[in-house]
């Protein structure tokens, strides 16, 4: 089965590191142009950009804060103009801050919600209308099993990811009508930046699955390929869970 992105316009938010930055290339290796959103990694983004250049792929960098409205409509306007389309919107980008609840504190709180859940929401609020007057378009929100399960330490985390699965859904039925469908991808978990110094998390994801998840980054990559591809265009207000846990 071929999977074909060419030509289509993904953007996909976070993309200087981690997650967003294999998919900026995974994506451009398949001939899309892709869009790399960042707010703080200049030199990584332009690195990145400059990698894909020199092997002649497509690509388009834009510095944009998704939590701030008026980044994210600039954003908008500079991508419309350039491409006057998007085909696919990743919400990939997120952070984490944790603690137990007893020493979290607020601005650890409200940090990781708008970055997490308020970023989601503005970028899909500002490119669902694009979508709308093209006729279409797909939004990949990436979540985790966290939003699913929670985890101790991380509430602030947790409920972020939760929302993004309860905004997936609600936006899914509230843009069907416009043909443009809304997924969540839940993986489980991935070294990234983010956790690479985390041996204990890293033991307990392997003590849990029931297969290897070495290849967890590189799957969540190939999946949301999949989506974008047109290939499961039945498939709107899912929440696709990447990992081999067996619950109860």
């Amino acid at each position: 089965m071929v999977v074909d992105v060419k030509d289509k316009v993904i953007l996909i938010t976070g993309a200087s590191r981690g997650i967003g930055r294999q998919m900026a290339r995974a994506f451009a290796e398949e001939g899309a142009s892709v869009v790399i959103n960042y707010n703080v990694n200049e030199i990584q983004a332009s690195e990145l950009a400059e990698e894909l250049e020199r092997a002649r792929l497509k690509c388009f960098v834009v510095k944009a804060d998704i939590c701030n409205p008026a980044e994210v409509n600039s954003m908008y306007r500079m991508v419309k103009e350039k491409y006057g389309r998007v085909d696919v919107l990743i919400n990939n980008a997120g952070i984490c801050s944790d603690n137990p609840i007893q020493l979290m504190q607020i601005d650890q709180w409200q940090d990781v919600i708008d970055v997490n859940l308020t970023g989601t929401f503005l970028c899909s609020r500002a490119f669902s209308k694009l979508m709308i007057h093209q006729g279409g378009g797909s939004i990949i929100n990436i979540s985790s099993l966290k939003g699913i399960e929670g985890c101790e330490g991380q509430v602030n985390y947790s409920a972020s990811k939760a929302g993004v699965i309860g905004l997936t859904k609600a936006l899914a039925k509230e843009l069907g009508k416009y043909n443009i469908r809304v997924n969540a991808v839940c993986p489980g978990f991935i070294v990234t930046d983010l956790n690479r110094h985390n041996e204990e998390k890293k033991m307990i994801a392997k003590r849990r699955n029931v297969v290897d998840n070495s290849a967890a980054l590189e799957e969540v990559v190939n999946f949301s390929i999949y989506l974008s591809s047109g290939k499961l265009d039945g498939a709107s207000g899912r929440v696709f869970e990447l990992d081999s846990r067996i619950r109860g």
